[in-house]
C-alpha cells in the first residue's frame, strides 16, 4: 500500500510504500514528520531544500527510483543498521552549476527496527523511539552539511585515486560531523554500539586487510582484487572510527575511562598513530566548518593526507599525479 502524507506549508512530503495497511504507514508516517518538526523546531539546521522522505519496504527499489529521477551519480554515505546493511541513504538533485537543488531522503522500513515489537509496530520503549529520532537527527545534518557546503562542486569528477583518497575524506568526515552534531539525541546504547563496532572493525577488518596483501604475495589473488578489497575495507575502518569519534569528541568521552578495551585494541593497533592524528584532524576541520572558514577540496587536505598514510602503513602506497584526471593508478605494494 502506498500512501502520501504531505506539509501544506511546503512541497516537503513523506511518501510510504510496501506497508500492508494504511494504519501502519500512517504511523510511520506520522511518528517520522513529527520527529523531524520537532528536531527542526529546536535545532539551529538548515534542512531547506529537503524535500521529501520515501519510507519503502523494497528499499533498493524505492532508492533506485530516486537515484534515477534526480539522476544521481555520486551517492552520498549510506547509513547502516547494527547488522551493516544500508538503511538509508540521502539522495541529491545536482544543478548543471554542480550544487545541490533538492534532496530526497529514503529510507527502508528497517530504519525504524526499534519501533517493531515481535512484527506489531509501536513497542512502548522510549529508548526505541529515541534511537530512531536519533537516526533521522543524523540525517537531518546531512542535509544541513551540504545547504552549508555551497563551495563544493558535488559534481566533481575523480579517478580511482580520488576516489580511494578525496572521496574516502569528505564521507567519513561527513560521518563525523553528523554524529557530532547529533549526539544530544543518542541513546547511550546507540553511543555503545558504535564504540564496540570500531573495537570489532580495529581488530577484524586490518586482519583481513592484511590477509589480502599476504594473499596477493602469495599469488593467490590479482593485484586489481587485492587492492579493490582492501580498499573497501580501509573505508569501513575509517568510516567506523569517523562514526565513533564524533561521539566521543562532542560528548567529551574519555576513552580509557569509558571503554578500556577499545582504548587497548586502538593502542595496540599497526596504525594507532595515523587514527589519532585522523581525529585530530576530523576535530580541526568541523572547527573551520563551525566557523564557515571551509573554502573548498583543499581544505580536505590533512585528512587525505592520513588515509594516504593509512594504506602505506598497511603497505600499499598508492600512486598518481592528481585525482582529477585520467592518467591510471600505481599501486605499489611493500
Amino acid at each position: 500500500m502506498g500512501v502520501e502524507i504531505n506539509i501544506l506549508e511546503t512541497d516537503f512530503k513523506i511518501t510510504l510504500q510496501g506497508f500492508a495497511t494504511e494504519q501502519e504507514a500512517n504511523n510511520i508516517g506520522n511518528f517520522t514528520l513529527e520527529a523531524i518538526r520537532t528536531l527542526i523546531n529546536n535545532l539551529n539546521i538548515d534542512i531547506s531544500k529537503l524535500k521529501g522522505v520515501v519510507i519503502s519496504y523494497k528499499f533498493s527499489e524505492a532508492l533506485q527510483n530516486a537515484t534515477s529521477i534526480y539522476q544521481h551519480k555520486s551517492p552520498s554515505s549510506f547509513t547502516n543498521s547494527k547488522q551493516g546493511e544500508a538503511v538509508g541513504q540521502l539522495v541529491t538533485k545536482i544543478g548543471s552549476d554542480g550544487l545541490c537543488k533538492e534532496y530526497t531522503l529514503v529510507l527502508s522500513i528497517d530504519f525504524f527496527v526499534e519501533l517493531f515489537n515481535d512484527g506489531s509496530f509501536l513497542k512502548l520503549n522510549e529508548e526505541g523511539y529515541r534511537a530512531v529520532i536519533h537516526r533521522i537527527h543524523h540525517e537531518l545534518v546531512h542535509v544541513h552539511e551540504k545547504n552549508l557546503l555551497t563551495c563544493l562542486a558535488q559534481n566533481f569528477a575523480v579517478n580511482e585515486y580520488g576516489d580511494a583518497l578525496l572521496i574516502s575524506a569528505t564521507r567519513a568526515w561527513s560521518e563525523y560531523l553528523a554524529n557530532y552534531m547529533s549526539s544530544g539525541t543518542a541513546p547511550q546504547e546507540t553511543i555503545d554500539l558504535f564504540l564496540e563496532n570500531l573495537d570489532t572493525v580495529v581488530n577484524e577488518v586490518s586482519d583481513e586487510v592484511e590477509n589480502l596483501i599476504l594473499n596477493y604475495k602469495r599469488d593467490n589473488i590479482s593485484l586489481n582484487e587485492m587492492y579493490l578489497e582492501a580498499k573497501k575495507r580501509i573505508k569501513l575502518i575509517i568510516n567506523s572510527y569517523a562514526y565513533a569519534i564524533g561521539y566521543v569528541h562532542s560528548l567529551n568521552i574519555n576513552i580509557n575511562e569509558y571503554n578500556p578495551k577499545l582504548a587497548l585494541t586502538v593502542s595496540n593497533s599497526k596504525i594507532r598513530n595515523q587514527l589519532s592524528e585522523l581525529g585530530v584532524a576530523f576535530q580541526n576541520l568541523y572547527e573551520k566548518f563551525n566557523d564557515k572558514r571551509i573554502t573548498g577540496f583543499d581544505d580536505y587536505g590533512e585528512i587525505t593526507l592520513l588515509i594516504d598514510k593509512i594504506y602505506k602503513q598497511f603497505g600499499l602506497a598508492l600512486e598518481c599525479p592528481d585525482w582529477s584526471s585520467d592518467c591510471g593508478l600505481y599501486i605499489h605494494v611493500n
